[in-house]
């Protein structure tokens, strides 16, 4: 594995958040104030979950982000509908603002949007990757970066992304995002093809008219590495484009997943923890992965390709852990600690340390679930994950994605024996 495609799988170096907010991405300046043209009136559909409706459906006001208490819903008119105000705001999770600046987010969603293949090409001349089954190759956090190389191969292979409405993808998602409200699938279906640029396959007689379908297996989607990374910052500004998308629809309690059970909420471990005070929140969070026992192999095999440290992340020791928040004046703020629960000692000597152990904060049960401490992770002030993972891979990622720094994951001692 390539060392720049390993560094932005795990996020982990200082280089590639501060890269990501330098970077030019040949800005037009008069592009936040200019009108749209039609294409881009069409395109700004994906702000919405129903058109013409009422404003609750709004991509960052639906209930699958932030239901207003009472609210009446308040009827648009077509053109008041066309222009929703909440996707023109700056991206906010769990009432945390995320960092990337927001003309920067909106141009690059319009410059991706503008490029959609379904949208610029007749069906008999579009060849389509389909996302289809239930069978998933690992857990969560594998199938999590199956789902964004998913749409990697599709644009570095010339395809278009299609999903079949009750697949594997489908359930991943309506997990934690994009929750199906009042049951209206149509709804859903139209708001999911126009923000990701897909096709909702719902009977297969629908691919006959399209050019080519090649189906690709979970595992394949997984291990698929782009020949050559001369384009790495296009690569990371694509992914991290589809990881924003997802969070501008997270899940927050209100609506149903694909197999029709109620959905979660993504805020749950922030608010059981934080309560009201979640929007100011200072604190850090340690991903503890032991991996049972292909942890130590995998760590070994990604510290020979990028010189990380093959134990420190999967002991975090506290002098590993303080070595990384004592210098960012962290110690002094909650820490949330996230963990598969396999080696307990790994907490037990974290808490006994006189200097980490009194902010350790646990995380209670009845608000512990994958998206709740994916949340928590992406949109805390400082990261501390193990690169074997694919659960913090995936959290480093969306760090990134969001413009968040902080994020440490490959780590080695320098020559004095300091981390």
């Amino acid at each position: 594995m390539s060392k720049p495609l390993l560094f932005f799988i795990c996020a982990s170096l200082a280089v590639i958040p501060t890269l990501w907010m330098r970077r030019s991405y040949n800005r037009n300046p008069t592009l936040a104030f200019d009108p749209w043209s039609p294409q881009q009136q069409q395109q700004r559909q994906l702000m919405h979950y129903r058109a013409g409706q009422y404003n609750t459906w709004q991509v960052t006001d639906p209930r699958t982000v932030d239901l207003k208490d009472d609210a009446t819903p308040i009827p648009q008119s077509p053109k008041d509908d066309a222009t929703p105000q909440s996707i023109m705001t700056p991206l906010h999770v769990c009432e945390r603002k995320a960092p990337i600046p927001h003309d920067e987010d909106m141009e690059i969603m319009q410059n991706h949007a503008s490029h959609c293949p379904l949208s610029n090409e007749p069906p008999e001349k579009t060849t389509l990757l389909l996302l289809d089954g239930l069978q998933t190759f690992g857990r969560m956090g594998n199938n999590l970066i199956e789902f964004l190389h998913s749409f990697q191969y599709a644009k570095d292979n010339g395809m278009a992304v299609a999903i079949m409405q009750n697949s594997w993808a489908t359930h991943l998602i309506t997990d934690m995002w994009m929750a199906i409200q009042d049951q209206d699938i149509n709804a859903w279906r139209a708001f999911v093809e126009q923000a990701f640029c897909v096709k909702i396959i719902v009977n297969k007689e629908e691919l006959e008219k399209y050019e080519k379908v090649i189906p690709m297996e979970t595992r394949d989607l997984f291990l698929y590495r782009r020949e050559g990374f001369s384009e790495l910052n296009e690569y990371i500004e694509f992914q991290s484009n589809i990881i924003r998308t997802l969070y501008r629809s997270y899940n927050n309690g209100v609506g149903a997943d694909m197999r029709n059970f109620p959905v979660r909420n993504m805020c749950s471990v922030l608010d059981a923890i934080f309560g009201s005070e979640k929007e100011s929140a200072v604190y850090s969070v340690i991903h503890s992965r032991s991996m049972e026992s292909a942890g130590e192999n995998l760590l070994a095999r990604i510290s020979r390709n990028s010189g990380c440290d093959k134990e420190a992340a999967l002991k975090m020791e506290p002098e590993y852990v303080k070595a990384i928040l004592e210098p960012l004046g962290m110690l002094e703020h909650p820490i949330l600690f996230i963990t598969d629960h396999q080696k307990p000692e790994i907490l037990e000597k974290l808490l006994a340390d006189p200097d980490i152990g009194p902010n350790i904060h646990l995380i209670p049960e009845e608000a512990s679930w994958a998206g709740g401490d994916i949340t928590a992770a992406v949109m805390s002030t400082a990261f501390i994950g193990n690169p074997a993972s694919s659960f913090s891979g995936f959290i480093a990622k969306s760090r990134v994605a969001l413009g968040y720094g902080n994020n440490f994951l490959l780590r080695k001692k320098n020559e004095d024996g300091e981390w």
